[in-house]
């Protein structure tokens, strides 16, 4: 898979005065996109590695959008290495597992991931999912 076969999406917050702090890159099918929520996150802590910042303790919330369906979007970022269970995966090199749950004919996908190079622990939650195909987007996201 080509970059030009997902749509890239910087999930970060920020203002004027304090910069911009990072929570992820997400890579989504194309055409998705990133409904923000005003307000809808938290940064405690951060990290910068290359000159960019990094959240290393927070949360964010959004939705993604394909179409007129929304999937609520919650990425939550601990410091240092969390345990996790579930199928294992891949995300941009890191090992990951993820785990599914089904209620009404939709899709609930947590994924989580260690980052050894920021030193922190990524949760990313869906839901209302429709279908898989969003997983095999999802790996490509850069965490660093």
């Amino acid at each position: 898979m080509t970059s030009t076969e997902f749509s890239w999406h910087a999930i970060a917050v920020g203002n004027r005065l304090l910069g911009v702090y990072n929570f992820l890159v997400l890579t989504t099918p194309p055409g998705w996109r990133v409904v923000i929520m005003p307000m809808a996150s938290d940064v405690f802590r951060h990290v910068e590695v290359g000159g960019a910042k990094w959240v290393r303790d927070g949360e964010v919330m959004h939705f993604l959008r394909d179409g007129a369906d929304a999937y609520p979007l919650r990425i939550s970022v601990k410091p240092g290495k969390r345990r996790a269970n579930g199928e294992r995966i891949i995300i941009n090199g890191h090992e990951g597992f993820y785990r599914l749950k089904e209620k009404n004919g939709r899709l609930y996908l947590e994924l989580s991931f260690y980052c050894d190079v920021t030193d922190r622990t990524l949760k990313i939650s869906v839901e209302n999912l429709k279908d898989l195909s969003l997983l095999k987007y999802v790996v490509h996201s850069q965490c660093h």
